[in-house]
């Protein structure tokens, strides 16, 4: 089976580009000179070669290089992640049926699968063909740690990257656990015998490297926990980092920041809220509101700003919910929404005494008595 994907070089934000035609055979020369063997070897990869070759890569970036790993290691890092996530991922759906690799599989033949010139799905729908269609058994969160390198991969490909190297390196090492993993569960026992004993050769050498690496992303946050342990109750998983290390609010001007890969939202909490709400919790207020649910983000009682996020999940609150203001740190216990109508939320009980509605729609309502 030739290789389809070739992610690194795809102008497209996700999945494989429009194959390009083969080069036009070169005409027969004359009996009269014999040909020459050419002193190169020719460039030959199956997908499954060529997965774990980017994934040699990137473990050689993350661990080979400089001390910590420089930019240029980090940025291979992650474009040959995302290739390899794209690859294999592919490879273990073409064992459930050649079809599926296509983006419109109605559309496939075999003569075309075997000449390479289609278009391919993209890596979240190959991912979501194996869990839906081949039925593979996926945790919740493996969609979302492969969103990650795609999306980052995409920016650094079309206008740029800034990204914090902390960043960078806790994402890839849950990227590789996961990928770890499914190669041993889902990949290996599909491939045949000599292919497989290549695949496991080289796994061995990459669960070692990934404990390394893993070790060190521990080792930060144990540096970082008597910190963290102050301010539990407004600390929340970073979207950047995905560790528990974003202070909402710690009393300075400075706006949320993550102690582990040190991004901030400097005076900007509401950004800091909705991408955490977004990222982290799933949540966007466009869909919530075609779904008929509330805002994830909405206005503080306390402070006024839009920066509330009502389900957010603290280090000391977890696994439970806790409304918690990114912009005054305030976390509230119990929040109602103005029975007026007006979508503003109120920290106030409904004890009987109190009036349930904001100001406004107070005003309003009793303006013409």
């Amino acid at each position: 089976m030739a290789d389809q994907t070739d992610p690194q070089h795809s102008d497209e934000p996700e999945g494989g580009a429009e194959q390009t035609p083969a080069p036009a055979a070169v005409p027969a020369q004359s009996g009269k000179k014999a040909e020459r063997t050419s002193p190169r070897p020719d460039v030959s990869y199956t997908p499954v070669s060529n997965g774990m070759d980017y994934l040699v890569s990137v473990f050689q970036h993350l661990t080979e290089g400089e001390k910590p790993p420089g930019a240029r290691d980090l940025k291979y890092t992650v474009l040959h992640l995302q290739a390899a996530t794209e690859v294999l991922l592919k490879a273990r759906l073409a064992q459930e049926h050649f079809s599926l690799i296509f983006q419109n599989p109605a559309e496939a033949t075999y003569a075309t699968w075997e000449s390479g010139k289609f278009k391919s799905c993209g890596t979240l729908d190959a991912f979501d063909r194996l869990r839906d269609i081949a039925r593979l058994d996926f945790d919740v969160n493996d969609r979302k740690r492969i969103k990650e390198p795609g999306e980052s991969r995409n920016a650094l490909q079309h206008y740029g990257l800034t990204y914090s190297a902390y960043a960078i390196e806790s994402r890839a090492a849950r990227v590789l656990d996961f990928l770890i993993t499914f190669i041993h569960q889902h990949l290996i026992p599909g491939l045949d015998p000599a292919e497989a004993q290549g695949v496991e050769n080289d796994m061995d050498s990459f669960r070692l490297q990934l404990k390394g690496i893993e070790t060190l992303v521990r080792q930060r946050m144990n540096n970082l926990r008597s910190d963290l342990a102050k301010v539990a109750d407004v600390t929340v998983k970073c979207p950047d980092c995905d560790q528990w290390a974003l202070v909402a609010y710690d009393g300075r001007d400075e706006g949320p920041s993550c102690l582990f890969c040190h991004q901030v939202w400097p005076n900007d909490p509401g950004s800091a809220a909705a991408n955490y709400a977004w990222i982290v919790l799933g949540l966007d207020e466009h869909s919530t509101f075609q779904d008929g649910g509330d805002p994830p983000v909405v206005g503080c009682p306390e402070c006024g700003v839009g920066a509330l996020v009502t389900e957010a999940v603290t280090a000391a609150s977890q696994p439970g919910v806790t409304p918690l203001c990114f912009s005054c740190g305030t976390v509230f216990q119990k929040l109602i929404d103005c029975e007026g109508g007006c979508g503003t939320v109120l920290d106030i009980a409904p004890d009987g005494e109190s009036i349930p509605m904001c100001s406004n729609c107070i005003e309003i309502r009793y303006a013409r008595f």
